[in-house]
């Protein structure tokens, strides 16, 4: 089956997306372009269901792509902390709320989509509550996201299959 050209674009922006959110949530600088021509550590990345395993070097995140958003978890590099964050498209609407919804349980999550920038906007989950959000994926199959873009409602299904088994992973290379 043959992809489309905007098919292999958004592969590839969700590649870039993924290895931007290992070094951010790390908290590493992004090594100058020519630096991976000269041997530069690539990012690895493990499949697990429909979920990715993402390292560079020693830092790690476990990231779902959805439609155009994507769930990533990961360890904060300032204090080590578990953290939890939605990565949305940068046209979502700044300090607007997004929702989470577990298809199983049918339990809310809500967020605060609190920064835009060129490539992205985020939502993070509160601090200290990341530990709940993983018991409750750990426990479902998939669930809905919904969030504004623009003037219109985004709505995006997303998957679990996959997601303990990359938080065991993930786990094992805590910083």
């Amino acid at each position: 089956m043959e992809h489309s050209p905007i098919t292999r674009r958004i592969a590839s922006l969700f590649g870039r997306v993924a290895a931007i959110a290992v070094v951010s949530l790390a908290g590493l600088a992004l090594a100058p372009q020519h630096a991976s021509a000269q041997g530069a550590a690539k990012p690895k990345s493990t499949a697990y269901g429909q979920w990715r395993l993402i390292c560079k070097e020693k830092a790690c995140a476990a990231a779902h792509r959805g439609t155009r958003a994507v769930l990533i978890f990961g360890y904060n590099a300032k204090d080590g902390q578990l953290v939890m964050q939605v990565r949305l498209p940068p046209d979502a609407a700044e300090n607007k709320p997004m929702v989470l919804r577990l298809h199983k349980s049918g339990a809310l999550l809500h967020l605060h989509v609190d920064g835009c920038g060129q490539a992205y906007c985020t939502a993070v989950a509160a601090a200290g509550r990341t530990g709940q959000v993983i018991n409750l994926f750990k426990k479902e199959v998939s669930g809905s996201m919904a969030y504004q873009l623009g003037q219109q409602l985004q709505i995006e299904v997303f998957s679990l299959r996959g997601f303990s088994k990359a938080m065991d992973e993930l786990a094992k290379r805590k910083p």
